[in-house]
Protein backbone atom coordinates (compact mmCIF):
# COMPACT_ATOMS: atom_id res chain seq x y z
CA UNK A 1 0.00 0.00 0.00
CA UNK A 2 1.67 3.67 -1.06
CA UNK A 3 2.30 5.59 1.93
CA UNK A 4 -0.36 8.52 2.68
CA UNK A 5 0.97 11.93 1.33
CA UNK A 6 1.43 14.63 4.17
CA UNK A 7 -0.59 17.52 3.42
CA UNK A 8 -0.76 21.05 4.73
CA UNK A 9 -3.69 19.56 7.24
CA UNK A 10 -1.57 17.68 8.47
CA UNK A 11 1.37 19.91 8.98
CA UNK A 12 -1.61 22.60 10.67
CA UNK A 13 -2.75 19.96 13.02
CA UNK A 14 0.83 19.66 14.22
CA UNK A 15 1.58 23.16 14.40
CA UNK A 16 -1.93 23.50 16.40
CA UNK A 17 -2.69 26.30 14.11
CA UNK A 18 -5.02 27.16 10.94
CA UNK A 19 -4.27 25.93 7.36
CA UNK A 20 -4.26 29.93 6.18
CA UNK A 21 -1.34 30.41 8.96
CA UNK A 22 0.51 27.68 7.18
CA UNK A 23 -0.58 28.79 3.84
CA UNK A 24 0.82 32.65 5.00
CA UNK A 25 4.10 30.67 6.69
CA UNK A 26 5.52 29.24 2.98
CA UNK A 27 4.64 32.34 0.96
CA UNK A 28 6.79 34.23 3.45
CA UNK A 29 4.27 36.59 5.02
CA UNK A 30 5.52 36.65 8.47
CA UNK A 31 3.94 40.18 9.50
CA UNK A 32 1.36 38.93 11.74
CA UNK A 33 3.13 36.06 12.78
CA UNK A 34 4.83 35.35 15.96
CA UNK A 35 7.77 34.08 15.79
CA UNK A 36 6.30 30.96 17.69
CA UNK A 37 4.08 29.93 15.42
CA UNK A 38 6.59 30.46 12.79
CA UNK A 39 8.90 27.81 14.35
CA UNK A 40 6.13 25.21 15.52
CA UNK A 41 5.26 25.56 11.75
CA UNK A 42 8.78 24.66 11.02
CA UNK A 43 8.95 22.02 12.89
CA UNK A 44 6.11 20.43 11.81
CA UNK A 45 7.43 20.53 8.32
CA UNK A 46 10.52 18.88 9.32
CA UNK A 47 8.47 16.15 11.49
CA UNK A 48 6.17 15.24 8.49
CA UNK A 49 8.17 15.80 5.81
CA UNK A 50 5.89 17.94 4.07
CA UNK A 51 6.66 19.47 0.24
CA UNK A 52 4.69 22.62 -0.46
CA UNK A 53 2.98 21.93 -3.72
CA UNK A 54 5.12 24.18 -6.71
CA UNK A 55 2.05 25.21 -8.62
CA UNK A 56 -0.02 26.19 -5.11
CA UNK A 57 2.88 28.41 -4.51
CA UNK A 58 3.02 30.14 -7.66
CA UNK A 59 -0.79 30.87 -8.16
CA UNK A 60 -0.65 32.45 -4.74
CA UNK A 61 2.46 34.24 -4.97
CA UNK A 62 2.27 34.93 -9.22
CA UNK A 63 5.80 34.07 -9.01
CA UNK A 64 8.27 30.96 -8.90
CA UNK A 65 11.15 32.80 -8.05
CA UNK A 66 12.57 30.25 -10.85
CA UNK A 67 14.58 31.59 -14.30
CA UNK A 68 14.79 29.30 -17.12
CA UNK A 69 17.95 29.53 -19.04
CA UNK A 70 18.18 28.24 -22.72
CA UNK A 71 21.67 27.43 -23.94
CA UNK A 72 22.60 25.69 -27.04
CA UNK A 73 25.42 23.46 -25.54
CA UNK A 74 25.92 23.11 -21.40
CA UNK A 75 29.21 20.75 -21.95
CA UNK A 76 32.24 23.64 -22.12
CA UNK A 77 33.90 25.71 -20.32
CA UNK A 78 32.37 29.10 -22.41
CA UNK A 79 29.01 27.69 -20.87
CA UNK A 80 29.91 27.23 -17.37
CA UNK A 81 30.89 30.61 -17.46
CA UNK A 82 28.01 31.53 -18.98
CA UNK A 83 25.69 30.10 -16.52
CA UNK A 84 27.85 31.46 -13.39
CA UNK A 85 27.58 35.03 -14.69
CA UNK A 86 23.64 34.34 -14.41
CA UNK A 87 23.10 32.39 -11.07
CA UNK A 88 25.50 35.26 -9.19
CA UNK A 89 22.99 37.71 -10.30
CA UNK A 90 20.11 35.57 -9.97
CA UNK A 91 21.05 34.45 -6.47
CA UNK A 92 21.32 37.91 -5.08
CA UNK A 93 17.95 38.92 -6.68
CA UNK A 94 16.37 35.88 -4.92
CA UNK A 95 16.20 33.88 -8.26
CA UNK A 96 16.78 30.31 -9.03
CA UNK A 97 18.08 29.10 -12.10
CA UNK A 98 16.67 26.03 -14.68
CA UNK A 99 19.60 25.36 -17.13
CA UNK A 100 18.08 23.73 -20.32
CA UNK A 101 20.26 22.81 -23.36
CA UNK A 102 18.87 22.45 -26.74
CA UNK A 103 21.75 20.94 -28.60
CA UNK A 104 21.54 23.49 -31.40
CA UNK A 105 17.99 22.21 -32.31
CA UNK A 106 14.70 24.32 -32.95
CA UNK A 107 12.69 21.46 -31.83
CA UNK A 108 14.59 20.84 -28.76
CA UNK A 109 14.45 25.13 -27.85
CA UNK A 110 10.19 25.16 -28.83
CA UNK A 111 9.71 21.88 -26.53
CA UNK A 112 11.88 23.45 -23.65
CA UNK A 113 10.04 26.72 -24.35
CA UNK A 114 6.52 25.24 -23.59
CA UNK A 115 7.71 23.07 -20.52
CA UNK A 116 8.84 25.98 -18.75
CA UNK A 117 5.87 28.52 -19.58
CA UNK A 118 3.78 25.34 -17.65
CA UNK A 119 6.00 25.21 -14.79
CA UNK A 120 5.51 28.87 -14.62
CA UNK A 121 8.58 30.15 -15.01
CA UNK A 122 9.46 33.99 -14.26
CA UNK A 123 11.33 34.60 -16.80
CA UNK A 124 13.62 33.22 -19.75
CA UNK A 125 17.54 33.59 -20.67
CA UNK A 126 17.66 32.45 -24.24
CA UNK A 127 20.98 31.22 -26.52
CA UNK A 128 18.62 31.08 -29.59
CA UNK A 129 18.92 29.14 -32.32
CA UNK A 130 18.38 30.95 -35.67
CA UNK A 131 14.72 30.83 -35.04
CA UNK A 132 14.69 33.79 -32.14
CA UNK A 133 12.21 35.49 -33.66
CA UNK A 134 9.57 32.45 -32.87
CA UNK A 135 10.84 31.87 -29.81
CA UNK A 136 10.35 35.59 -28.60
CA UNK A 137 7.07 35.66 -30.08
CA UNK A 138 5.59 32.79 -27.86
CA UNK A 139 7.23 33.84 -24.63
CA UNK A 140 6.11 37.44 -25.62
CA UNK A 141 2.52 35.95 -25.92
CA UNK A 142 2.94 34.08 -23.15
CA UNK A 143 3.70 37.24 -20.94
CA UNK A 144 6.90 36.47 -19.84
CA UNK A 145 9.80 38.73 -20.29
CA UNK A 146 13.04 36.65 -22.18
CA UNK A 147 16.40 38.42 -22.49
CA UNK A 148 18.88 36.96 -25.33
CA UNK A 149 22.24 36.57 -25.60
CA UNK A 150 25.26 35.41 -27.47
CA UNK A 151 23.17 36.55 -30.05
CA UNK A 152 24.07 36.56 -33.40
CA UNK A 153 21.69 39.52 -35.30
CA UNK A 154 21.43 43.31 -34.38
CA UNK A 155 17.48 43.96 -33.68
CA UNK A 156 16.32 46.76 -31.77
CA UNK A 157 12.79 45.08 -30.68
CA UNK A 158 14.07 42.92 -28.56
CA UNK A 159 16.64 42.66 -25.33
CA UNK A 160 19.81 41.44 -25.50
CA UNK A 161 23.47 41.20 -24.81
CA UNK A 162 26.53 39.95 -26.65
CA UNK A 163 30.73 40.20 -27.02
CA UNK A 164 31.81 42.29 -29.95
CA UNK A 165 33.49 39.27 -31.39
CA UNK A 166 34.03 41.03 -34.71
CA UNK A 167 35.96 43.61 -33.25
CA UNK A 168 37.74 41.61 -31.75
CA UNK A 169 39.27 39.84 -34.03
CA UNK A 170 39.15 42.65 -36.17
CA UNK A 171 41.44 44.45 -33.29
CA UNK A 172 43.94 41.14 -32.49
CA UNK A 173 44.72 40.46 -36.40
CA UNK A 174 45.32 44.29 -36.89
CA UNK A 175 47.81 43.88 -33.86
CA UNK A 176 49.60 41.12 -35.66
CA UNK A 177 50.26 42.65 -38.84
CA UNK A 178 51.23 45.24 -36.92
CA UNK A 179 53.80 42.77 -35.82
CA UNK A 180 55.06 41.65 -38.90
CA UNK A 181 52.99 38.67 -39.95
CA UNK A 182 52.60 38.85 -43.82
CA UNK A 183 50.89 35.29 -44.46
CA UNK A 184 47.42 34.18 -42.73
CA UNK A 185 45.89 30.89 -42.75
CA UNK A 186 42.53 30.64 -41.14
CA UNK A 187 40.95 27.64 -39.74
CA UNK A 188 37.24 28.00 -38.88
CA UNK A 189 34.25 26.54 -39.01
CA UNK A 190 31.23 26.71 -41.63
CA UNK A 191 29.57 29.82 -41.50
CA UNK A 192 26.17 28.61 -43.17
CA UNK A 193 25.09 27.61 -39.55
CA UNK A 194 25.74 31.52 -39.06
CA UNK A 195 25.54 32.59 -35.58
CA UNK A 196 28.58 34.65 -34.60
CA UNK A 197 31.18 32.13 -36.74
CA UNK A 198 30.17 34.97 -39.63
CA UNK A 199 31.16 37.84 -37.26
CA UNK A 200 34.98 36.04 -36.54
CA UNK A 201 35.36 35.57 -39.76
CA UNK A 202 34.74 38.81 -41.24
CA UNK A 203 36.42 40.41 -38.93
CA UNK A 204 39.35 38.58 -39.67
CA UNK A 205 39.19 39.23 -43.61
CA UNK A 206 37.86 42.92 -42.61
CA UNK A 207 41.05 42.96 -41.03
CA UNK A 208 43.38 41.52 -44.07
CA UNK A 209 41.60 43.16 -46.05
CA UNK A 210 42.76 46.88 -44.84
CA UNK A 211 46.25 45.55 -44.76
CA UNK A 212 45.99 44.85 -48.31
CA UNK A 213 46.84 40.98 -47.69
CA UNK A 214 44.64 37.90 -48.15
CA UNK A 215 44.33 34.46 -46.13
CA UNK A 216 44.36 30.85 -47.21
CA UNK A 217 41.45 29.26 -45.28
CA UNK A 218 40.50 25.89 -43.97
CA UNK A 219 37.40 24.63 -43.07
CA UNK A 220 37.06 22.58 -39.74
CA UNK A 221 34.74 20.71 -38.23
CA UNK A 222 34.62 19.11 -34.78
CA UNK A 223 35.84 16.04 -36.44
CA UNK A 224 37.51 17.02 -39.18
CA UNK A 225 40.49 17.21 -40.12
CA UNK A 226 42.25 15.39 -38.21
CA UNK A 227 45.22 16.25 -35.39
CA UNK A 228 47.61 14.73 -38.32
CA UNK A 229 45.72 15.94 -41.37
CA UNK A 230 45.85 19.06 -39.95
CA UNK A 231 50.04 18.75 -39.18
CA UNK A 232 50.11 17.85 -42.90
CA UNK A 233 47.96 20.40 -44.10
CA UNK A 234 50.32 23.61 -42.48
CA UNK A 235 53.44 21.99 -43.20
CA UNK A 236 52.55 22.46 -46.85
CA UNK A 237 51.06 25.86 -47.04
CA UNK A 238 53.10 27.47 -44.44
CA UNK A 239 56.16 29.46 -46.02
CA UNK A 240 59.17 29.15 -43.72
CA UNK A 241 60.46 31.99 -45.64
CA UNK A 242 57.57 34.01 -44.64
CA UNK A 243 56.27 35.22 -40.87
CA UNK A 244 52.83 33.50 -40.80
CA UNK A 245 49.77 33.55 -38.31
CA UNK A 246 47.56 30.85 -38.16
CA UNK A 247 43.86 31.97 -36.88
CA UNK A 248 41.68 29.35 -35.02
CA UNK A 249 39.13 31.52 -34.24
CA UNK A 250 36.84 28.27 -32.35
CA UNK A 251 37.57 27.06 -28.81
CA UNK A 252 36.54 23.53 -29.14
CA UNK A 253 39.08 23.40 -32.22
CA UNK A 254 42.47 25.34 -30.73
CA UNK A 255 43.47 22.50 -28.51
CA UNK A 256 43.76 20.21 -32.06
CA UNK A 257 45.14 22.80 -33.50
CA UNK A 258 48.06 23.44 -31.21
CA UNK A 259 48.47 19.72 -31.30
CA UNK A 260 49.22 19.65 -34.67
CA UNK A 261 51.12 22.79 -34.74
CA UNK A 262 53.67 20.95 -32.20
CA UNK A 263 56.18 19.45 -34.64
CA UNK A 264 56.95 22.73 -35.96
CA UNK A 265 56.76 24.34 -32.46
CA UNK A 266 60.62 25.15 -32.62
CA UNK A 267 59.91 28.07 -35.44
CA UNK A 268 56.87 29.69 -32.70
CA UNK A 269 56.81 32.35 -32.48
CA UNK A 270 59.86 33.99 -34.33
CA UNK A 271 58.56 32.45 -37.84
CA UNK A 272 54.99 31.03 -37.01
CA UNK A 273 52.26 32.34 -34.66
CA UNK A 274 49.28 30.94 -33.52
CA UNK A 275 46.14 33.49 -32.48
CA UNK A 276 42.63 31.58 -30.99
CA UNK A 277 39.94 32.68 -29.01
CA UNK A 278 38.82 32.01 -25.19
CA UNK A 279 40.07 28.79 -23.79
CA UNK A 280 42.23 31.00 -20.98
CA UNK A 281 41.77 28.12 -18.51
CA UNK A 282 44.52 25.56 -20.01
CA UNK A 283 46.24 28.26 -22.91
CA UNK A 284 48.75 29.78 -20.72
CA UNK A 285 49.96 26.21 -19.49
CA UNK A 286 51.33 25.90 -23.34
CA UNK A 287 54.75 25.99 -24.70
CA UNK A 288 54.63 28.71 -26.05
CA UNK A 289 51.40 29.95 -24.38
CA UNK A 290 48.64 30.65 -26.87
CA UNK A 291 47.77 34.15 -27.53
CA UNK A 292 43.51 33.98 -27.33
CA UNK A 293 40.92 36.83 -28.17
CA UNK A 294 38.62 36.70 -24.96
CA UNK A 295 35.55 36.95 -24.59
CA UNK A 296 33.91 38.41 -21.09
CA UNK A 297 31.40 35.81 -20.79
CA UNK A 298 30.69 35.86 -17.27
CA UNK A 299 29.61 39.54 -17.87
CA UNK A 300 28.12 38.60 -20.49
CA UNK A 301 25.79 36.17 -18.04
CA UNK A 302 25.58 38.76 -15.52
CA UNK A 303 24.34 41.76 -17.49
CA UNK A 304 21.34 39.19 -19.02
CA UNK A 305 20.33 38.60 -15.43
CA UNK A 306 20.15 41.85 -14.85
CA UNK A 307 18.53 42.70 -17.88
CA UNK A 308 15.97 40.27 -17.38
CA UNK A 309 14.98 41.06 -13.38
CA UNK A 310 14.57 44.72 -14.49
CA UNK A 311 11.92 43.62 -16.89
CA UNK A 312 10.43 41.14 -14.71
CA UNK A 313 10.30 44.47 -12.48
CA UNK A 314 8.80 46.54 -15.28
CA UNK A 315 7.16 44.94 -18.07
CA UNK A 316 6.74 48.17 -19.47
CA UNK A 317 10.12 48.56 -20.21
CA UNK A 318 11.68 49.66 -23.61
CA UNK A 319 13.81 46.60 -25.25
CA UNK A 320 17.49 47.17 -24.01
CA UNK A 321 20.44 45.64 -26.20
CA UNK A 322 24.46 45.34 -25.22
CA UNK A 323 27.75 44.83 -26.99
CA UNK A 324 30.72 44.05 -25.16
CA UNK A 325 34.11 44.61 -25.88
CA UNK A 326 36.58 41.14 -25.95
CA UNK A 327 39.95 41.98 -24.76
CA UNK A 328 43.20 39.93 -26.59
CA UNK A 329 45.44 37.87 -24.09
CA UNK A 330 48.97 38.17 -25.02
CA UNK A 331 50.94 35.43 -24.38
CA UNK A 332 54.40 33.90 -26.10
CA UNK A 333 52.25 32.21 -29.36
CA UNK A 334 52.86 35.26 -30.75
CA UNK A 335 55.75 38.07 -31.06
Amino acid sequence: MAEKRTTIVDVAKLANTSTATVSHYLNGKFSKMSDATRKKIADAITQTGYVPSAAAQNLASKSSGVIAVLILDNTNVWAGQLVSGVEEIAHLCGYQTVVCDTHFDHKTERDYVEKMLSLGVDGFIVQPTAHYRSVNERIRRAGKPVVFYDFSVIDLQTTWVKSDLYGGMYDAVTECVARGYEDFVILSGMTAAARTRSERASGILDALAEAELEGKALTISHETPTIEELTRYLEREINPAKKTLVICPHQWALGRVYKAMVPMRHLMPRTIGLLGLNCADWSDLTEPGISTVIEPVQEEGRIACAMLVDLMADPEAKPRQEMLSCATRWLGSTL
